[in-house]
């Protein structure tokens, strides 16, 4: 009991010391803070506050960090969904041939001449060069952005093309699926698609490469003598040539090599000329005149008129022309035109004095002098027939009538007369006249012209029918205002 009551005295003791000590405490404090429970209250809310901020910054932190780690997942997945050597990836390994076809189509069609712009061009040979090799990719860097991507296609050792690459989805954060827009062959490697051909032929033949003609565009400068050579240079597939001489022979392939089709060439020629025309037309060699310098001094007299007609009296109605043409593949056109613009029509004759033959060329036709004169030529020939015939058997009548339409003392006249004695033996006989035949008129100035006359005559007589073929030509002179026979010359038969 005393233990106790002295525990508890020695516990107020101390009790009373603390307190003391604390008062003591009190007034030294109360100088500077005047609420001292206040003082000790405020450091317990202070922790509590600093503990909820930190943690609301951690979770903000972390709600920070999973937001932009899930943008930022998002966007490196969608940057790396859109990164075209995905599609490169894939085409390196599964080329669609059908672009290649369709790029060596536009390729070669925009390069195609006219001598295969008309049929098919093989593509199958030209891509059998880029099949089965490794292809790469690199960035066509003064073409390509990014929004149009443009890379270079390598097939082995060797740049083939162009690919353009087009968006396609739109997969967020700025980025797109790719897909390929055009695979393009570029002009290097096109350019082994096609070779070039060269052609040598004569200078004037017809050369055609697949049935078209080859124009003188493609002539090539490479020279030869009596010949040409064309250049062709872009030929995609097989050609067919074919060479067409001047003189229409289809000349055969001589020779080729390394693309040069060589065909035979024609050596041309010379040749002298030796032609005979009217004094008044002028002679043209493929439709170039020939200068009147080439006429010679010879003065040439139509056959018709030889020994009719007094050498002194014939006017100058014809010239030889002498001349020489060189480089020659063909035998020139010649032709002689009147004054009126008409084409004569020439004979081949032989010149004994220069041991060759010349052309001929008489006077033209006139269809004026055929409707002028028709009616005086065919009066003296029905003359001349009955006279012939002994028609009626009145010689001295026949042979009146007949001198009424010759010249007298020409050398016509002279021959008539000369055979009236024999005409007086002949009976009495009729003609019928099947056909008469008058034309080819040809003046010889304003005083001569010339016709041709043939007949089919019956001629009757005391022992039976003969039949009388004959074909002349008439000479006629203009005198005292009518035309009157000069001479005949027999062109064909008289049976």
């Amino acid at each position: 009991m005393k233990k106790e009551e002295r525990d508890i005295n020695d516990l107020a003791t101390d009790t009373q010391t603390c307190t003391e000590h604390a008062t003591e405490e009190g007034e030294v404090n109360s100088a500077t803070d005047e609420e001292p429970k206040a003082k000790h209250s405020r450091p317990k809310r202070r922790r509590i506050g600093f503990y909820g901020i930190l943690i609301l910054a951690v979770v903000f932190l972390f709600a920070v960090i999973g937001v932009g780690t899930v943008f930022l997942w998002g966007y490196v997945e969608a940057y790396e969904d859109s990164r075209i050597e995905h599609v490169i990836d894939y085409l390196q390994g599964n080329i669609d041939y059908e672009y290649w076809e369709r790029s060596a189509e536009i390729a070669i069609a925009s390069r195609l001449t006219e001598f295969e712009s008309g049929g098919a061009v093989p593509i199958q040979p030209h891509l059998a060069k880029i099949r089965d090799v490794h292809y790469d990719f690199r960035q066509k860097t003064d073409e390509s952005t990014p929004e149009a991507p443009v890379y270079i296609i390598r097939a082995g050792a060797r740049d083939i093309g162009v690919v353009r690459f087009v968006p396609t989805t739109d997969i967020g954060y700025g980025f797109n699926m790719w897909e390929v827009g055009s695979i393009e062959f570029i002009d290097t490697f096109v350019d082994t698609f096609y070779r070039s051909i060269r052609i040598t032929a004569s200078v004037n033949a017809e050369v055609e490469v697949n049935g078209v003609p080859v124009s003188s565009g493609y002539l090539d400068d490479y020279e030869v003598e009596y010949g040409v050579t064309y250049l062709i240079d872009r030929i995609f597939g097989d050609v067919h040539i074919s060479v067409t001489e001047f003189d229409g022979r289809v000349s055969d392939l001589s020779s080729v090599e390394n693309g040069w089709y060589v065909y035979p060439i024609t050596i041309p020629f010379s040749k002298d000329y030796n032609i005979v025309i009217p004094d008044d037309c002028t002679v043209f060699v493929d439709d170039e005149p020939v200068t009147r310098d080439k006429i010679t001094d010879d003065a040439i007299v139509p056959e018709v008129f030889i020994g009719a007609i007094d050498p002194s009296d014939i006017p100058v109605f014809m010239h030889r022309y002498e001349f020489s043409l060189s480089g020659l593949y063909l035998e020139p056109n010649i032709a002689v035109v009147d004054p009126q613009g008409r084409e004569l029509t020439p004979s081949l004759s032989y010149d004994d004095a220069s041991d060759r033959f010349e052309l001929f060329y008489i006077g033209g036709f006139s269809p004026e002098y055929r409707e002028l004169y028709t009616g005086v030529v065919e009066a003296f020939i029905r003359a001349y027939v009955n006279f012939a015939a002994n028609v009626g058997g009145n010689v001295e009548t026949n042979i009146t009538r007949l001198n009424e339409h010759v010249l007298r003392g020409s050398e016509l006249y002279s021959r008539i007369q000369a055979t009236k004695s024999a005409m007086e033996w002949v009976g009495g006989t009729t003609v019928v006249y099947n056909s008469l035949t008058i034309d080819n008129f040809r003046p010889y100035g304003d005083s001569y012209f010339s016709c041709e006359v043939r007949y089919d005559i019956t001629n009757r007589i005391n022992r039976g029918n003969r039949e009388l073929l004959g074909s002349f030509e008439v000479l006629f002179k203009e005198s005292g205002g009518r035309w009157l026979a000069v001479n005949m010359m027999a062109v064909g038969t008289d049976e």
